[in-house]
């Protein structure tokens, strides 16, 4: 060996491992450059290993020589190769030092999987099992390390010796000499069962042998608990988890019980902190990868008593009190905290049944304890469920406001924090829904602000107030206004810190949100107050990340302002706002550009067309956006050292360079939300960019990682403003499957661009939100557009597919629904969804309806294939398919109308779910087609008016929620609501069909003290021609009922006067659905009303003109 070599090798390694030497970038390009190029490296390498007096030298070497074994070995001489083995082989036993033993493994290693690729060395295995047999303790372990070692690379010829290993490691897991022993020979199996899972076929003897060796490796975990050792037990529970992806012929029936073991080990307070961590991410784990396992055995209970139990731990109150760094909590790994994740995770996986509703069953007990970490650990749990459970934390509101509001007024600040953080997700999730009880929470929050000794409680106040003010009901707001925007600008002036005016201006932009039109007095004072913190926009040097923070969310919520007060008051500030706009979209902060794009949009929503001057300049910087790339490789030096790492690394370090840019990801989704509302609102403005917007979109949905259902919306609200452009009303389309098309030629094209997309990433992918995504943009667009979304020119092939995709999720068979389920977990229907599994369910199902609406009569030859498979879901055992099912089936009664031939069949099938379904919900959804196809049918349906009348008598009188039966606790009052609106449409369809055989004196009255109602306002479309009618016929029942008929005719003028009061005054996209709320479904439909109530009261002695809300009406 050339001795000047060796020498400079050892020097330049020597300047490495020296931490304060300053030639360590100079040392590293010579070995890159002059060493690292040279096979002869290699040898030199493990001489230092072996020989050399300074043991980091040792490692180092170690290191760099297994580093370049893959690349140089097979250019050694064969020689040199046989000496190198022989002697690594020997120091490594000799060696006294653990960690230089474990390097000459790791290099042996290496070598051996050159060798053993080329079919050389073949005795290094047999050898190495020999000798890990052997009575001597250190040479059991270091010849199993080397095993260990060489099985992390993975040689498919190590597949031979598979028997072997299950022997060898199955006595040596129990070895009672050494601890270690016992730890590298689990995480060995662990390595050999990827081994067996290689093999073309499982070896059902190798697997069942596996499966017996994991109560071993359960053993080594309690053994390293007990000895309080960290490190092993890290190691131990990351074998388990990998045990969690193994083919289930290799873990047995192993899952359950381990993961009750991690619930023990959990829940013991006496285990190491670190430890109980680890066994609460297995839990995660096991959710993440094994949820049809944890769901059919019932776990969901037990791992959330469990959370609870070690949520309730006492944490380290100063620090929760003055914590800004929420990003820093959010990394910190405490008992406490996990248990709160895995809360979270569990609420999102599970169905409400065994996670959120366990929550709610210990509220009480929890909220009443004299521990406070106990109250906060359950106001905790409620704020984490909401996310995964939306809509059963909502039906339990009657147990949670009251425990929120407790919450508010606790004595303990720690308590006081969590219910702040429960309230502010409430309102998150939830939104208008928590917003109505403001006035219980308002004063409240407002003292906790006033009174604050935390800064924390503080802020978190500030940000339950911004949420509340968002989503408070538009008529609600006036009266709070005045003193708090007067509060609010105190905040501002009265705090310097930006990260609490962030709050305080989030809050600002909260109420103009929500007080629409009334915030003009405030708007001119509000801006006065915010433009000193978005001023020299571009200037951002020196800046923190609050500062930046501020000046974006300062952006954001002027434009909110902005749809607020509308394009009349915010014209003067509308163009320097929005050159401000565009330099912070210039900027190199991602935030910044963040913000601007979110200004763009609101602009974009406030002044529509007249925007279009704008899209020159700020397109090109959403294009340049889009176009970046959320993948980062992570890498310290210039391309000299780039391409000298580039050269060395293997595949593991390449990977280890590679992160994922979530702020990129984060930014360019609201760049691509910024895109649809530019294309919506300026329309015709936008056409030049139509084609490069599409074409910068295709390539997110395949790229991204985290725009890809945001990309592909964006790309249909596209099309819809090309649709919109070439003046296609939406609604307005020929009805059936078009022979050709019925849209330019150039529209079409962009139709079928997005059609195509839309349909490859609906096949097989198996992103649940994807499919999701995919599934209600052509929903909403079917139904908006017509059949054109999905087919032209009598082809159908993409409908078919279509089709297709919808019956396997309906099913429960498309990919996204299989991929994590075990073949040896049988199906159980019992099983509620989680609400992530019944919306995908509910968009499929609305694919249907909407294709029976847009096909009508050539809806049929479809749903005569689909039938089987949706009544199959009227037996279902769980309560929301079922009405998920039934509900379906009735709008695509209406959808097809008259021309469906299966009227008979769907009567027979929505009767039985009518006269006998224990839960409102479904017999409801049943009482809306009931009455659909008593209206469509072309023959005598006489024989079902008794039974249908009997049914929507009961149905009715479940008017008091207390009455629901007990499968139904969680009915909502949406729910009640609705039902009630569909017993009144079928009635009222029942009476236009054949009045003869209904009892109007009975009926009549109880019809109208349903009215009027509070939801599925379409259903005052019977109702209205019945009372006409029985006006017209000058039936005795309707006339005796006249006051009440005034009556419940003057409600729903005062929500229609409401709906076009909210139209005009609240804030721009505030009210997304007030087509919903329109009390007359067609114009033709409210004349006929006005005409009744003139005919009314021409009859009954004036009584509409003494009505306040009616005489305006008849006037």
């Amino acid at each position: 060996m050339d001795e000047q070599f060796l020498t400079q090798l050892g020097q330049t390694l020597s300047a490495i491992v020296q931490p304060d030497s300053a030639g360590l970038k100079e040392a590293t390009k010579t070995l890159q450059s002059q060493f690292y190029t040279q096979p002869n490296t290699v040898p030199a390498l493990i001489h230092i290993l072996q020989n050399s007096n300074d043991d980091a030298l040792k490692q180092l070497a170690g290191v760099e020589a297994r580093k370049l074994v893959p690349k140089y070995w097979k250019s050694l001489d064969d020689s040199i190769k046989q000496q190198m083995k022989s002697s690594l082989l020997q120091t490594a036993f000799s060696e006294p030092k653990e960690i230089i033993r474990h390097s000459n493994a790791r290099v042996i290693a290496a070598i051996g999987t050159e060798e053993l690729e080329a079919n050389q060395w073949p005795d290094l295995v047999p050898n190495l099992i020999q000798a890990a047999s052997g009575d001597d303790s250190q040479t059991r372990q270091t010849s199993i390390f080397i095993l260990l070692s060489l099985l992390e690379a993975y040689t498919p010829s190590l597949t031979a010796f598979i028997d072997d290993f299950l022997t060898l490691f199955g006595q040596t897991i129990n070895d009672t000499t050494s601890l270690e022993t016992r730890s590298l020979s689990a995480q060995a199996l662990n390595h050999v069962s990827g081994l067996i899972e290689e093999q073309e076929a499982i070896n059902p003897q190798h697997a069942a042998k596996f499966a017996s060796l994991i109560p071993s490796v359960v053993n080594i975990l309690d053994v390293v608990i007990k000895a309080e050792d960290t490190n092993n037990a890290k190691l131990i529970f990351n074998c388990l988890n990998d045990f969690l992806l193994l083919d289930s012929q290799l873990t047995g029936n192993t899952i359950v019980d381990l993961i009750k073991l991690a619930i023990q080990i959990a829940v013991n307070s006496e285990v190491d902190e670190d430890i109980r961590v680890f066994s609460i991410q297995f839990i995660i784990s096991a959710l993440s990868y094994r949820k049809s396992k944890v769901s059919q055995g019932k776990l969901g209970p037990e791992i959330t008593v469990a959370a609870l139990k070690v949520a309730s731990e006492e944490v380290d109150v100063d620090e929760e009190l003055n914590n800004e760094d929420e990003a820093g909590e959010n990394e910190e790994n405490t008992p406490s905290l996990t248990a709160i994740r895995l809360l979270a995770f569990a609420s999102s996986e599970l169905p409400p049944s065994q996670v959120a509703s366990v929550i709610i069953e210990h509220l009480p007990t929890m909220l009443q304890s004299s521990n406070p970490f106990e109250r906060r650990a359950i106001l905790l749990a409620v704020s984490v469920a909401v996310t995964g459970s939306p809509d059963y934390i909502l039906s339990q509101f009657d147990k949670i406001i009251p425990a929120t509001i407790a919450g508010l007024k606790d004595s303990e600040p720690v308590v006081k924090l969590a219910a702040l953080k429960c309230v502010h997700q409430l309102t998150t999730d939830l939104q208008d829904e928590v917003a109505k009880f403001h006035e219980d929470y308002l004063p409240l929050i407002i003292d906790i602000i006033d009174t604050a000794k935390h800064v924390v409680i503080y802020n978190y106040a500030t940000m339950a107030l911004d949420g509340l003010l968002e989503f408070i009901a538009y008529e609600a707001i006036a009266k709070y206004l005045e003193p708090l925007m007067n509060k609010l600008f105190y905040m501002l002036e009265s705090n310097n810190s930006s990260k609490l005016r962030c709050a305080v201006v989030s809050a600002i932009g909260s109420a103009a949100f929500a007080a629409g039109s009334a915030f003009v007095p405030y708007f001119k004072n509000s801006v006065q107050y915010l433009e000193q913190f978005i001023q020299n926009c571009s200037q951002i040097e020196g800046m923190s990340e609050d500062d930046i923070e501020l000046r974006a969310i300062t952006f954001e919520n002027i434009s909110t302002m902005a749809r607020a007060v509308r394009s009349e008051a915010f014209s003067e500030f509308a163009e320097p706002l929005v050159n401000s706009a565009y330099e912070a979209i210039k900027t190199d902060s991602a935030r910044l550009r963040e913000s601007g794009y979110a200004f763009i949009a609101n602009l974009a929503k406030v002044y529509g067309e007249n925007f279009a001057p704008f899209l020159e300049t700020i397109l090109p910087e959403i294009f340049k956006t889009l176009e970046l790339d959320e993948y980062q490789f992570n890498f310290d030096g210039d391309a000299e050292d780039l391409a000298a790492f580039a050269e060395s690394a293997n595949e593991e370090d390449l990977q280890s360079k590679f992160t994922v840019n979530t702020g990129i990801s984060y930014e360019k989704e609201v760049a691509a939300a910024a895109l649809s509302e530019l294309a919506l609102g300026t329309k015709q403005h936008f056409l030049p960019y139509v084609e490069q917007s599409l074409k910068v979109l295709s390539e997110q949905v395949e790229e991204s990682y985290g725009l890809r259902e945001t990309a592909l919306s964006t790309m249909w609200n596209i099309v819809k403003a090309v649709l919109l452009a070439s003046k296609i009303a939406p609604e307005s389309y020929p009805k059936g499957i078009p022979t050709g098309s019925y849209v330019d030629a150039s529209v079409l094209a962009v139709i079928q661009n997005a059609r195509e997309i839309s349909i490859n990433n609906l096949n097989d992918e198996f992103e649940t939100s994807m499919v999701i995504t995919v599934m209600e943009d052509f929903a909403n667009m079917i139904k908006q557009f017509g059949s054109i979304i999905i087919m032209d020119n009598g082809d159908s092939t993409m409908l078919e597919t279509l089709c297709v995709q919808v019956v396997s999720v309906i099913k429960g068979t498309h990919t996204c629904q299989t991929i994590d389920i075990e073949e040896d977990v049988p199906k159980d229907e019992e099983l509620d969804a989680s609400e992530t599994e019944a919306t995908l369910l509910d968009v499929a199902l609305e694919v249907l309806v909407s294709l029976s609406h847009a096909l009508s009569a050539d809806f049929v030859k479809i749903f005569e294939s689909i039938k089987p498979v949706l009544f199959a879901l009227f037996e279902s055992k769980s309560k929301n398919k079922r009405s998920s099912a039934v509900g379906a089936t009735s709008e695509i009664v209406l959808g097809m109308k008259e021309a469906n031939p299966y009227i008979q069949e769907m009567m027979e099938a929505l009767i039985i779910r009518l006269t006998t379904d224990k839960s409102l919900e479904v017999r409801g959804n049943a009482a809306y087609g009931v009455g659909l196809l008593c209206q469509y049918a072309p023959f005598d349906v006489s024989a079902i008016f008794e039974p249908v009348l009997k049914a929507m008598y009961q149905l009715l009188s479940a008017a008091d929620q207390k009455s629901l039966t007990a499968e139904d606790d969680e009915a909502t009052r949406e729910i009640l609501d609705r039902a009630f609106a569909n017993a009144c449409g079928c009635v009222s369809r029942m009476i236009l069909k054949n009045q003869a055989l209904i009892p109007l004196e009975q009926t009549i009255p109880a019809l109208l003290a349903h009215l009027p109602l509070n939801t599925g306002y379409e259903e005052y479309e019977p109702i209205f021609q019945v009372i006409m009618k029985l006006y017209q016929d000058n039936n005795a029942t309707i006339t005796a009922q006249t006051p009440k008929v005034v009556e419940f005719l003057a409600a729903v003028f005062t929500k229609d006067n409401e709906r076009i009061k909210l139209e005009q005054e609240s804030t721009l996209g505030r009210e997304e659905n007030m087509e919903r709320l329109k009390q007359f479904q067609t114009e033709e439909m409210r004349q006929k009303v006005v005409e009744l109530l003139k005919y009314i009261n021409s009859n009954f002695n004036g009584i509409v003109a003494q009505n306040q809300v009616l005489a305006p009406v008849i006037a």
